[in-house]
């Protein structure tokens, strides 16, 4: 299968690129930036130039879709929501009119509405699934969300001729960003709780990528996926009595378990989680 990997020399995009290589893919990295390490063929597209997608996948099987403004920080509102959104409209756009039959979306627990609201977020239950409300306030969480819609869209536009898979994935981390990041946190719950302490290794986000290029799945679907528990030490009951105490409890959680439900996509994709910030060689 050959598959183009859009924002292929970002921290996640990069893991996706070499996975999807030694799992025996054909890959085209295409971004805006040069890969630090050139693995596959790569080409500089700028995903909000619908041309420059159209060049970039006239014989692909399969788009891997990753490029995007990651968080309204350093970007204005208008920057991040106009980026992601064309960027994921002409991704489809062209994936229509090329008759590429699968995309796998890379979306966030971010259409929640967590972490960069402008009001709390006000959580129904725990452990988070896919059928918990979403709630965006901020541009990147709108953008993740609405670009569930346009896959949507399309799904319904091909009639049966694409297929979507849609990754809701948490706080993405290597084990050296993790140490730097993220240990910090370990003193300063509160700092991570907007983020419900999630976290995924980008080894994982690349699996996931690959079990979604490759399920039996028609339509749209959406996965949240995730590390097995959170990046905290502290027991993940405490953390939500504290942090969320109006939020009910779906069921009974263990030690530090992750409060993103990976149920779904075990039953699906067959994803589980195979690394985690306990087994890093630096713990």
């Amino acid at each position: 299968m050959k598959v183009v990997v859009t924002g292929g020399s970002g921290l996640a995009g990069s893991a996706v690129v070499w996975h999807l290589l030694h799992a025996g893919f054909d890959v085209v990295s295409i971004d805006r930036v040069e890969p630090q390490y050139p693995l596959a063929e790569f080409r500089f597209v700028d995903c909000t130039d619908l041309g420059q997608v159209y060049g970039a996948c006239h014989d692909a099987e399969a788009i891997a879709h990753l490029a995007a403004i990651p968080r309204p920080i350093h970007h204005t509102p208008d920057q991040v929501f106009g980026a992601n959104i064309m960027a994921t409209f002409n991704i489809f756009e062209a994936a229509a009119a090329l008759r590429i039959p699968r995309v796998v979306y890379v979306s966030s627990m971010s259409v929640l509405g967590l972490p960069f609201s402008y009001k709390p977020i006000r959580l129904s239950y725990l452990p988070i699934d896919e059928a918990h409300p979403k709630a965006p306030q901020d541009a990147y969480a709108l953008s993740k969300t609405l670009g569930e819609d346009i896959a949507l869209a399309f799904v319904r536009r091909m009639a049966g001729a694409l297929s979507v898979v849609s990754l809701r994935f948490p706080w993405i981390h290597t084990p050296a960003t993790f140490k730097s990041v993220l240990t910090p946190l370990w003193d300063d719950p509160a700092g991570g709780a907007t983020n419900l302490w999630g976290y995924i290794d980008t080894r994982d986000v690349a699996r996931a990528c690959r079990l979604a290029l490759e399920a039996d799945i028609s339509g749209h679907e959406a996965f949240y996926i995730s590390a097995r528990n959170t990046f905290m030490k502290t027991d993940s009951a405490s953390l939500a009595q504290r942090y969320y105490p109006q939020a009910k409890a779906r069921s009974r959680l263990a030690g530090n378990q992750s409060l993103f439900d990976t149920s779904k996509a075990k039953a699906r994709l067959g994803y589980e989680a195979q690394l985690s910030w306990e087994d890093y060689e630096w713990t």
